[in-house]
């Protein structure tokens, strides 16, 4: 039986809760004695219980039976939405969470949702409040009544930015990027004068709000404005998925072995958090230097250290020029090709469409293929522009990207797109299996996102060079770098135009 959630709506008259009250005595609700000198007047409806506040606030508790969605329809209509609604057929919202947080990744969303299902996620996200603490179960279970709508039209996008870049680069300019990035995914296949585009202003850069000026030429309604969560459906959804996917990982730092401290536990991950405090003292006690989610540009850690200097932060070296002038004026107008990647060698001038990563001493260095010289930069660049990679089975029966996350962490931050061809081929080797596994824990840790794509073909009932073609097929729809160690992969992706990363 699916959970009808808790709500909230502020009454505006006297008028519109005795005309609420009438109705639900008129459905068969029971009125209650009121429990506080602050409640107006209580009625049990079914199992649910609707209690009016001096206040003016009306509130609904959780409800399993369906016919008590008939008493939120009701009030809604009576009253209004808590939110600004509109009649834009797509509402695409954005929101972020963790920079007030010492532990952990700063987590951006942006999400698109279809207006007709609007009323049915407002009722089911009910009164969850991304400011209050609660146990990951919480976020999980508001996850899942969100996730029930991606099969309905509902999309959103994860990202995030680690707490080294955090530290060391300003952090607007990394917000900047890869919300474009995000919207350029989000927007592809929607009729801009159909929607409304809700971003919390966090103090957005030029180069973004030219696009967004773009995207209002284009027909688009774009809303710039400070706690957006709070007034708009599309964001406060957006800011649901990001306190969840932080909390996730948190959850599964403090279940790290190498993290734990007996008697002692990592509260929160707040600044403010007596556990979290607590725990950093005693983590500093022990001598080790700061594990790799601690941001140490943080006044409280800069306290612990001893460290009085103010954090002097750069901005982020993505370097646009070693991207090709094709994929960046494509970028610019609002299109994320793949095919017309391509880095441009800054020490030989070489337009390539194929980079080689060297493992050297648990580092991985970007080499150009045709002057054998290193390209700084490009990592964080293609981490911002493109993001996403595809790995062969080559790569993962290799332990390749394993290696380097345990080391200096070339693909720290990047989606890995796990194709099913992949799946299939690597639980047929133990070294793939294994691989895979330890992909799994850097994912829930924060580290990089794995995503499986979804597919209907059965990938036993296909030869080799099916196979490998059905990779790339995705790397196109996907916009994704291919990843391999196979020559022959090598060249079938460069031949559909694909930019490749090769071990």
């Amino acid at each position: 039986m699916k959970l009808i959630p808790n709500k909230t709506w502020k009454v505006p008259d006297q008028e519109k809760s005795n005309k609420i009250k009438e109705w639900l005595l008129s459905k068969g609700g029971k009125e209650e004695k009121v429990k506080h000198c602050c409640e107006s007047w209580r009625i049990k409806f079914s199992d649910a219980t609707i209690t009016f506040y001096t206040s003016g606030k009306l509130f609904i508790t959780d409800a399993n039976d369906e016919s008590v969605s008939e008493v939120h329809t009701y009030i809604s209509a009576l009253v209004g939405s808590q939110f600004i609604t509109s009649n834009k057929k797509f509402l695409i919202g954005f929101d972020e969470t963790g920079k007030g947080e010492v532990f952990g990744h700063t987590i951006l969303v942006g999400v698109i949702i279809p207006n007709d299902l609007y009323p049915k996620i407002e009722r089911d996200i009910g009164v969850a409040d991304t400011k209050v603490k609660h146990k990951v179960s919480y976020w999980d279970d508001i996850f899942r009544r969100i996730d029930f709508y991606q099969n309905k039209g509902l999309k959103f996008i994860i990202q995030k930015i680690p707490p080294w870049q955090f530290d060391k680069y300003n952090i607007n300019k990394l917000l900047d990027i890869t919300y474009q990035r995000i919207l350029l995914l989000l927007t592809k296949d929607v009729n801009l004068p159909d929607s409304r585009i809700v971003l919390d202003d966090y103090g957005i850069g030029f180069n973004l709000n030219r696009y967004l000026e773009s995207l209002e030429r284009a027909g688009a309604e774009v809303i710039k404005t400070i706690k957006a969560d709070g007034t708009y459906l599309e964001s406060r959804v957006a800011s649901l998925i990001a306190k969840r996917e932080q909390q996730k990982v948190i959850e599964a730092i403090s279940k790290t072995p190498e993290f734990m401290i007996p008697g002692v536990s990592l509260g929160s991950g707040n600044a403010s958090n007596p556990e979290t405090i607590k725990w950093l003292h005693a983590w500093k006690q022990t001598g080790k230097g700061w594990p790799w989610f601690v941001k140490k540009s943080f006044k409280t850690i800069r306290e612990i250290d001893g460290i009085k200097k103010e954090p002097q932060k750069s901005y982020p070296p993505l370097n646009e020029s070693l991207l090709s002038q094709e994929f960046r004026k494509k970028f610019e107008s609002g299109e994320l090709s793949i095919i017309s990647l391509s880095v441009v060698c800054p020490s030989c001038g070489t337009v390539l469409k194929s980079i080689k990563l060297i493992p050297q001493n648990y580092q991985t260095t970007p080499i150009c293929i045709s002057c054998r010289k290193e390209i700084r930069d490009v990592s964080l660049t293609l981490q911002y522009y493109c993001e996403r990679i595809i790995p062969d089975t080559s790569v993962i029966a290799s332990g390749f990207i394993s290696k380097d996350l345990e080391g200096k962490r070339f693909f720290e931050n990047f989606t890995f797109l796990l194709h099913p061809t992949v799946r299939y081929e690597s639980d047929k080797h133990q070294g793939g299996k294994r691989e895979l596994e330890k992909l799994g824990h850097f994912s829930a840790i924060g580290r990089i996102r794995l995503e499986e794509i979804r597919s209907l073909f059965d990938a036993e009932k296909l030869d080799g060079l099916q196979r490998d073609e059905s990779i790339l097929e995705d790397a196109i729809k996907h916009s994704a770098i291919v990843l391999t160690g196979d020559n022959s992969m090598k060249g079938a992706a460069q031949a559909k135009g694909l930019f490749v990363m090769e071990i």
